[in-house]
Formats: C-alpha cells, sequence, structure tokens
C-alpha cells in the first residue's frame, strides 16, 4: 500500500477508533454525500472537481491529531507544542491534507461513474451506527468529539459516506464474482508457474534471532560437507534433515517450505529453482550458513486454497492498489489558498461550526487552567 493511501484510510481508522465503531464493515448515512457548500475558496481541483479550504483544513487538522495522539503514546504530552517537533511535522501536513483530498475525491468520483450504488440495508446500518453513538455520547459531545478532529456533522458524514464507497468498489472489483478477480484456473497456473516447493538442511554460521556467530565459515562448511556426502552415498535425506538441520522453522514446516521469488533469500531461491524435482543441490551459501536443498513436488491442488489469497493478490493485485494508480493518474491543480494554509494557521480555514467547537474547547481548557493555578496559591 502506498503512502498516499496509508494516509488516507489512516483517517478512517482514527475515527473508528475515537468513536468506537465498526466503520469498515457498515455503510453511510442516509443523507448521502453533501458537499459543505460553505462558499469557501477553492484549496485545489481533482479531475474537474473543487475542493474547498473547509474541507481540506478538516483534513490537517485531523492528521494533527493523529500525531498529537501517535506522540502521546511515547510520553510527549502535545507534539505540537515541541518547537522543533512542530516544524518538522507541520511540514508534511499539507502532502497529508492533500493526498486525503485527492483520496475521497477520486474513489467518489470512480463510484459515480460505474453507477455503483449503496443499498438500503447498508444505508440503515450506517445511520443507526451513527445514531447510537449519538445516543451513547449525546449530540453535543458527538459534535465536540468530531469537531477536535477537523470535522463538522457534514462533513464527518461524508466520509463515512466516501469510505463506504471505498467497500462497494472493493467488492466490485475483488468482491466474489468481481470483475478483477482471475478465474481458479488462471490462479492454479500462476501457483504452478511461480511457486516452488522445497526442504533444506541448514548448517549455520549465525545465530537466526540474534546475528551472533556459531561458528565460522570453514567449520560449517565442512559440517555440511559431511551430510551432503552422507546423501549422495544413499542415506536418507528426511532422516539427516531431522537430525542435523539447524532451521529454526524446521519444526513447523518439517515437509518443506513453499515460496515465490522475494520471499527467501535469494541463494536459497536460486539454489532451489535450478533444480529438477527430487533433486538436491549442492553445498548453497547464504548469510546463514551452508544450503543443501532438495526440491520437492509442488501440490497445486493439495495446496491451492491455502494460496488462494496470495495468488489473487499477486495476479490482479488489490483495491489499495488500484485506488493508489487512480491517485496517481489524477489531474491535481492547487490554487493560491492551498499554499497558504499551514499547521500554524489552519484552524481559521475550517468549518465555521468546528472553529465555534475548537474555541469552546480552548476556553474550557483556559478556564480550567486558571483554576488550577489559583488553587495552588
Amino acid at each position: 500500500m502506498s503512502k498516499m493511501v496509508q494516509r488516507a484510510v489512516a483517517l478512517v481508522v482514527m475515527l473508528v477508533v475515537v468513536l468506537g465503531g465498526t466503520i469498515w464493515g457498515t455503510a453511510s448515512t442516509t443523507i448521502h454525500y453533501q458537499p459543505l457548500d460553505s462558499g469557501a475558496p477553492v484549496v485545489m481541483t481533482v479531475n474537474g472537481d473543487e475542493v474547498c479550504a473547509d474541507e481540506y483544513a478538516g483534513y490537517m487538522l485531523y492528521n494533527m491529531a493523529y500525531y498529537a495522539n501517535m506522540y502521546a503514546q511515547f510520553g510527549m504530552s502535545d507534539v505540537w507544542d515541541d518547537e522543533y517537533a512542530a516544524a518538522t511535522l507541520g511540514a508534511s501536513m499539507p502532502s497529508a491534507a492533500k493526498d486525503q483530498s485527492v483520496y475521497a475525491r477520486v474513489v467518489l468520483q470512480k463510484f459515480n461513474e460505474l453507477g455503483l450504488k449503496l443499498t438500503y440495508d447498508q444505508e440503515k446500518q450506517m445511520s443507526q451506527l451513527r445514531q447510537d453513538t449519538i445516543d451513547d455520547m449525546g449530540y453535543d459531545a458527538f459534535l465536540k468529539q468530531i469537531g477536535s478532529f477537523g470535522f463538522s456533522d457534514q462533513s464527518y458524514s461524508n466520509f463515512m459516506y466516501i469510505s463506504q464507497c471505498y467497500n462497494a468498489l472493493n467488492d466490485y472489483y475483488f468482491g466474489t464474482n468481481g470483475t478483477n478477480v482471475p478465474s481458479d484456473e488462471d490462479l492454479r497456473q500462476y501457483f504452478a508457474d511461480n511457486y516452488i516447493a522445497a526442504k533444506h538442511i541448514l548448517i549455520s554460521t549465525v545465530d537466526s534471532t540474534t546475528g551472533e556467530t556459531i561458528r565460522i565459515d570453514a567449520e560449517a562448511k565442512a559440517e555440511a560437507q559431511k551430510i551432503l556426502d552422507r546423501i549422495n552415498a544413499g542415506e536418507d535425506y528426511d532422516t539427516l534433515m531431522n537430525e542435523y538441520s539447524e532451521d529454526p522453522g524446521l519444526s513447523g514446516n518439517p515437509d518443506g517450505y513453499i515460496f515465490t521469488e522475494g520471499e527467501m533469500v535469494t541463494e536459497f531461491y536460486d539454489g532451489a529453482k535450478a533444480l529438477a524435482e527430487g533433486e538436491v543441490s549442492g553445498l548453497v551459501k547464504s548469510d546463514y550458513g551452508y544450503h543443501i536443498i532438495k526440491r520437492e513436488p509442488l501440490d497445486v491442488d493439495g495446496q491451492f486454497e491455502n494460496y488462494k489469497g496470495l495468488l489473487t493478490t499477486a495476479v490482479a493485485g488489490t483495491m489499495d492498489d488500484l485506488l493508489t494508480q487512480w491517485m496517481q493518474e489524477a489531474d491535481v491543480q492547487t490554487t493560491e489558498t492551498y499554499d497558504e494554509i499551514t499547521y500554524q494557521n489552519v484552524r481559521e480555514y475550517l468549518p465555521a461550526d468546528v472553529q465555534e467547537v475548537l474555541n469552546a474547547q480552548d476556553a474550557a481548557t483556559d478556564e480550567t487552567a486558571a483554576e488550577t493555578a489559583d488553587a495552588a496559591e
């Protein structure tokens, strides 16, 4: 998943954590998507669709809250009070907010382009989730909570709606009978063409956990050669493997490994690939020591279901791959207003009702601080 998509998806995840809901499994409010229509200046266009300052500023404030929450877990009370940290993080806030703005637009555009619709049950579920949250905490508290993350009731509902458009797109492309889901026949062929099954006997030069040297290279090579000589003399490979191999994964993989390029160290992959089924290699050196590899038949029929998800992703990609592509291909044009908004002045561009919430929170914080100071005196 690209950083662009990671930042965009993190927004929804954060809101789920804050509000205690399960957004990804539900859907939008019944009011659907409604532009804020506040008259705020345009900060950018995405494929010709406008993004205004109040929406963009909401995404930026969210990112600031996200980092404040993250750093608080490491004992920093407010990262934005630290001059150096604030300046460093602040420089990345425009691009993060821009990514989320682009994410929102391209998802909505593709959803509409395909003529997709959310089901009544999906809309009802999301509406009920929102109402349950309000019933639990009260509407004013709900507004304060989402306001602290830069959202008004409408902008929050909009983004939740867009998150469900994403789900609908995922179903369209990668759900049951999705347009991008390869046939089982294609997946089986890919499995057979690209995966290898192999066992190995490892004589280690280093501890795989600590990286500390176990034995010098010459000792490991000599020990491995003795075992290879016994295999070549006709002794049973599996018996010697179970007796001498120092592979820490042996107990969990007694029948060997199934893998494709990039999943094993290069020397091991290349050594196994060069073998015919049933053939045993010579000594293969890697950073871990010396391997004696035996290529095994790939049980496509028996292992297919276990690997089907990985195979589908390898052949067709994922929804996030598509989203990354759409975001990269989008025609994004920014305005002078975009350049004016920074982490330092972002609150000035938020929706008016969000500014009211934040100002009230500031006033309450100041009052509490004053009372604490008076009590200390």
